[in-house]
């Protein structure tokens, strides 16, 4: 079974779309207490990525650059500003005038259950380099007191976000490291993976067996 929610900014009734998939499939599944922690780790993916969208509208309509440092950290605070200031309906307008949405793919079978969370614009260098160092630094701490007080530089918000994210798959008992972030086309794709079965094979996992094998196509484990 498979379900996509497309998503422009995280409004009400998408959010409450969402939540009643995951509880849904928590009945499903039956597994007391999986329907809302999937849609708490969803639900900060999906902040993450709209929030990566509006971004990119307000330094396009604003003209600040991505490739210029000072540039980028002047447009960086006048956008956190800007989130408290700018209505709902106004970065909807935004973001559509650019194309840009996310979209949220649930395929869930007896095996496991994967959620894509996909914007359609691609990481600058500078914020995949941050992505990838928050990510290193949630696997090392073992609660988000720990990681805030360790690691100050919350830009964005996004570190804590992703610890976040880090600290609930753990909480299922599900292993961290089949959370996946990468690029996908022209799009930035964060993959959850959640087995339900002992003898399930990781995607990763087909990834390197297959690899060894024969050329891969781009996508072709994504």
């Amino acid at each position: 079974m498979i379900q996509t929610f497309y998503i422009e900014t995280l409004d009400s009734p998408s959010r409450d779309s969402i939540h009643q998939f995951c509880l849904n499939l928590e009945t499903r599944f039956e597994k007391e207490g999986m329907g809302d922690t999937i849609y708490n780790v969803v639900q900060e993916l999906i902040n993450n990525a709209v929030k990566a969208n509006l971004k990119r509208s307000f330094f396009n309509t604003n003209d600040y650059s991505f490739e210029d440092e000072h540039s980028y950290a002047a447009g960086l605070a006048a956008f956190k500003t800007s989130l408290r200031t700018i209505s709902e309906e106004e970065w909807k307008k935004a973001v559509r005038d650019l194309g840009l949405r996310v979209t949220v793919e649930v395929d869930a079978d007896e095996e496991r259950i994967l959620i894509y969370v996909e914007n359609n614009a691609i990481m600058i260098p500078e914020e995949e380099r941050r992505l990838r160092s928050h990510l290193a630094r949630a696997m090392e701490v073992r609660n988000l007191v720990q990681f805030s007080e360790a690691y100050g530089d919350d830009t964005e918000g996004a570190g804590l976000g992703l610890a976040l994210v880090i600290m609930l798959i753990k909480d299922m008992g599900f292993d961290p490291d089949y959370f996946r972030v990468f690029t996908r086309g022209d799009s930035t794709v964060a993959r959850l993976e959640f087995p339900l079965k002992k003898d399930y094979v990781p995607i990763r996992k087909k990834w390197l067996d297959l690899k060894q094998s024969r050329p891969i196509a781009d996508g072709e484990y994504d």
